[in-house]
């Protein structure tokens, strides 16, 4: 007996599976109203992956008893709070390409305005295994909820989606290798190799259960790439060029710009720009800033550039896209 899942197929048509073949044999939970969430759990169930999709919602402060990695989908924003260590409050926003990491029994809060779409994998916080003993060891250090920027985990998250539409359940083995990957990740972020890792993970959504291959090949090594990313990041609104950012690291144009790109997945011309974009959409959210104000800012000639350029990379104008995700 096969059973359509509202759920299921919205994540579908999302990744562009329209009529994806659906089965039974899914744990599936009302969220609120329109919302709903597949669950896949390990035999021991100390490791879950949840599917899941609702409309506009308000999910007051509350605590997991595990680990939960929050992967949010296509165009989804959520805003965060959590409670610190000394009881204070802090708030951010999660979107594509963010991830949003709660250690457990950390209180937080979340909000969408409007239809939200996320990967959530859980972990449990009560382990023998060597490897999550280092996991709990990292996050504990971490000491509180965080969202990070983190290419690799959303990459993860989009073939979590594609492997569920290709096979009527994610099975243990898959469970098992998505959890290794998951922990080896989160351990040792190194940023040369969230790329090539991300493409190896194509095995996965193939329906493949190798862990990915490391390459020999990494681009620039972690110091010389952080060092590079950060004084971009820290000075957006400066005409940056290839040729000075391979000179402060002692290389020709040429061999930056590959090296780079191994590290990054891009240009280092389109990595700026996705950079410029994400920092517009910060102050789109966070500020008052008018659009002007916020194209200089972030290292936009002019207003009718930064429209453009944003229109084409998001999808909408940043006035409409501001008045749909502000709070």
């Amino acid at each position: 007996m096969q059973v359509g899942n509202p759920e299921r197929d919205v994540i579908v048509q999302e990744a562009g599976l329209d009529n994806a073949e659906i089965a039974e044999g899914y744990a599936v939970a009302d969220l609120a109203g329109d919302g709903q969430a597949i669950d896949f759990r390990s035999a021991a169930t100390d490791f879950g992956i949840r599917l899941s999709s609702s409309g506009p919602r308000q999910v007051s402060e509350h605590a997991h008893d595990n680990i939960q990695i929050s992967i949010p989908l296509g165009s989804t924003i959520a805003s965060v709070a959590w409670r610190t260590l000394d009881g204070s409050l802090k708030h951010a926003f999660a979107r594509r390409g963010h991830a949003l990491i709660v250690p457990a029994q950390q209180r937080h809060a979340v909000a969408w305005k409007n239809r939200a779409r996320f990967v959530n994998i859980h972990l449990s916080a009560d382990t023998t295994s060597d490897t999550r003993h280092g996991l709990l060891r990292r996050i504990e250090r971490l000491g509180e909820a965080h969202i990070i920027a983190d290419s690799f985990l959303a990459r993860l998250g989009e073939i979590i989606v594609l492997r569920a539409a290709k096979d009527p359940w994610i099975d243990e083995a898959a469970l098992q290798s998505f959890r290794m990957i998951v922990e080896t990740h989160v351990m040792n972020p190194c940023p040369c190799a969230m790329p090539t890792a991300a493409q190896d993970l194509d095995v996965l959504s193939e329906g493949g259960l190798a862990l990915p291959a490391r390459r020999e090949s990494c681009g620039l090594s972690p110091a010389p790439l952080r060092k590079i990313t950060a004084a971009i990041q820290g000075d957006l609104a400066r005409n940056w060029t290839v040729d000075e950012l391979a000179e402060s690291l002692g290389m020709s144009a040429g061999h930056f710009s590959r090296a780079f790109r191994r590290s990054t997945g891009a240009a280092p011309r389109q990595w700026i720009i996705r950079q410029r974009i994400d920092a517009a959409m910060d102050k789109l959210l966070m500020t008052r800033d008018s659009l002007a104000e916020i194209a200089l800012g972030c290292g936009f000639a002019e207003q009718t550039h930064f429209t453009r350029t944003f229109t084409r990379m998001v999808g909408s104008s940043p006035g409409a896209w501001r008045c749909r995700h502000r709070p």
